[in-house]
């Protein structure tokens, strides 16, 4: 692969980006190395990345002899951080890449094994991807249920009016000189001031895994199609309507120029890049990334923002597959199809909090009229028993119980006849002896 020389221009610094890499993928040295009594194949150590990348920097007539062994350790940290290469264990995120032995490989086919590496799976929503499925028009945008969340009724007039541009004769708005550059400002404006890009700070990593498949263009569409439907509906609205208005600007030969000494595609790259795609932790190197993903999107942005049919046939069948459960008996010649699952009916809280109430209180009071009704039962023991159920459930108790003469009313007291007074109770008390002194002489 020959070193293209890359002059000065639009997107120098995508161009060189785009060129390094190349360069370090088809030629970097890769060969077996062995690390604490294990071997790995296809892989090199980060010292041999530093040695080898940057002879071949000094060499280039696009950088020159003053590249320093310091600046290409820097251009490898941002390989890592990009999935250009990747540590030789899978790990991502936390490492930081040093000129060392420490082990590195070149990025695998979709950067990964799985985006699990890149992807918190927390942060993917079912529900995202179910209403950007089937919620959709018949050109494909997807439709809100949240109207709030919908983009204000002056942006949305002033993308269809360029989107739209029609010639003079045709155009209804009022026109002065400049007119088309006050509406472009004013969409600039507002997707400028997007407190979050439209693919999220959460998806910044996935996004960039997939540029790393730009060259395998096929791919690269499926890939970008399926991190797509991860974005919320109301994102991915949003970027659906951008893109078709961009590209029919781009396309419409009768839209003057909207910027005096740049082309307009160049123009719609820069001002819309930076709020497609950003990462939190903002470096020199996202605006880099954002051009590439959003010239990609603007050349492929039909096929990449529809849903895949592979996709939604085989989710489809498989939906299907599962409601089709059947049970087969031993000697029957047939299956039997369960009926389709029936679903409860929604009740409001206030419904729900009356059938816990009282609901459980049913065969609870039941429970107790056994109870009282069990003629098995000593009154010594009923009495214990109710003193249990009064305690463990006092509610039920007093529904059934109100008053003190209600719950008498179980246990009636008997008469005791007064028992005999005894002869000797009615003589006066025992009166103690009491000695006299003596007085004899």
């Amino acid at each position: 692969m020959e070193h293209r020389i890359v002059g000065p221009g639009p997107y120098r610094a995508t161009k060189l980006w785009n060129e390094t890499v190349e360069l370090f993928r088809a030629r970097m040295p890769l060969r077996k190395h062995r690390c604490r009594f294990k071997s790995y194949e296809h892989c090199f150590t980060a010292t041999e990345a530093v040695d080898w990348l940057h002879e071949l920097l000094r060499c280039s007539q696009n950088f020159g002899p003053e590249v320093t062994r310091k600046q290409t350790v820097q251009l490898l940290k941002k390989f890592l951080k990009n999935h250009v290469i990747e540590d030789i264990k899978g790990k991502w995120g936390q490492e930081d890449f040093e000129d060392n032995r420490h082990l590195y490989s070149l990025q695998k086919i979709l950067g990964l094994d799985s985006l699990e590496e890149v992807l918190d799976v927390k942060f993917v929503n079912s529900k995202f991807i179910v209403h950007n499925v089937y919620s959709v028009s018949k050109q494909g945008v997807v439709i809100l249920d949240d109207k709030s969340k919908e983009l204000p009724h002056w942006v949305l007039s002033a993308m269809k009016c360029l989107a739209n541009w029609p010639n003079c004769s045709d155009l209804k708005q009022p026109m002065y000189l400049g007119f088309e550059k006050d509406v472009f400002k004013t969409i600039a404006d507002y997707y400028g001031h997007l407190k979050e890009p439209l693919l999220t700070f959460h998806l910044f990593d996935a996004f960039v895994s997939v540029l790393g498949l730009l060259q395998k263009e096929k791919m690269a569409v499926e890939a970008f199609q399926i991190c797509c439907l991860l974005l919320p509906p109301e994102n991915r609205r949003k970027l659906q309507l951008l893109m078709r208005m961009m590209v029919r600007i781009c396309l419409n030969k009768e839209m003057p120029p909207l910027c005096e000494g740049l082309g307009t595609r160049t123009l719609m790259v820069q001002t819309f890049s930076r709020c497609i795609l950003c990462s939190k932790d903002e470096v020199d190197l996202d605006e880099l990334l954002a051009a590439r993903l959003v010239t990609f999107l603007m050349d492929n942005y039909q096929e990449i923002l529809k849903v895949p049919l592979a996709l939604q046939t085989s989710i489809e069948e498989r939906v299907a597959h599962l409601r089709r459960v059947q049970i087969k008996y031993p000697g029957a010649d047939m299956d039997i199809t369960l009926p389709a699952p029936a679903f409860c009916r929604q009740i409001s809280p206030e419904e729900f909090e009356y059938q816990r109430a009282y609901g459980s209180q049913e065969p609870l009071a039941a429970l107790l009229e056994e109870v009282i009704s069990d003629a098995k039962l000593s009154s010594k023991e009923k009495k214990k028993k109710l003193k249990q159920f009064q305690k463990s459930y006092p509610e039920v108790y007093q529904e059934r119980f109100p008053t003190p003469e209600s719950e008498a009313l179980l246990f009636p007291e008997k008469h005791k006849p007064k028992p005999q007074l005894l002869m000797w109770a009615l003589r006066k008390p025992f009166q103690p002896f009491q000695r006299t002194r003596s007085f004899r002489m």
